[in-house]
């Protein structure tokens, strides 16, 4: 019990975003229950009215290690790791490890995380599809140079739509393609991968970047 680590998020949003908030926390909870080393998740809501922080996430893991290593696979959203008072909350959901069944189609390893570089040589070299699930609008302004788009919200249905092979998900800080790279798990799709830290991490790396109505791939580096 002493080497477990114990992970408290508090989360200031706006009551009208909780809802949508929350959906994306589920389905980023489902892809951290698969990974070694959880315990277990939770996600709480203040009592206490007009407080700072509404909500705020638990979670419990054997050891640092195996938390550091989770977060190459999913990234925190956007959220400052700090301390909150365990009374002034009620929980309002709950994620456990996922139960060992037999494999079925959709089952397997959850989405693994590469790095900007890697996924790019992978386009490069023909060994995978990356698929940016940012909305028409972001898609429109900028992307990253080999992708394809199929917008979150259309997932799974595009899925069909995608090359056969390996895909690799991109979004712009990297919580949407966690979303995204696990609903494609679901619908059967093996070898998924997303982009750790997004498009700005792209950037960031130097990586070439599409603007519509320039002739060239634009490159930081």
């Amino acid at each position: 019990m002493e080497d477990r680590h114990v992970v408290i998020i508090p989360i200031e949003i706006d009551e009208e975003k909780e809802s949508a908030y929350l959906d994306t926390w589920q389905d980023a909870a489902a892809v951290m229950a698969a990974q070694p080393g959880f315990i277990r998740t939770y996600m709480f809501r203040s009592i206490v009215p007009g407080s700072t922080f509404p909500l705020v996430n638990v979670a419990e893991w054997e050891s640092t290690a195996h938390w550091e290593a989770a977060m190459n696979v999913c990234p925190m959203l956007g959220q400052q790791i700090a301390v909150a008072h365990a009374s002034n909350y009620e929980a309002v959901r709950t994620v456990l490890p996922a139960t060992p069944r037999s494999p079925g189609p959709g089952d397997g390893h959850p989405p693994a995380g590469l790095s900007p570089a890697e996924a790019h040589r992978r386009v490069v070299d023909g060994e995978l599809t990356l698929v940016d699930v940012r909305e028409d609008d972001e898609w429109a302004a900028r992307h990253p140079a080999g992708a394809v788009h199929a917008a979150l919200g259309t997932l799974p249905a595009s899925l069909s739509d995608l090359p056969d092979g390996p895909l690799a998900f991109i979004c712009r800080t990297g919580s949407r393609s966690v979303q995204g790279g696990a609903r494609a798990v679901r619908a059967g799709r093996s070898s998924v991968h997303t982009v750790t830290g997004g498009l700005e991490a792209w950037e960031t790396a130097g990586l070439p970047v599409v603007v519509p109505g320039r002739e060239v791939a634009e490159n930081d580096g």
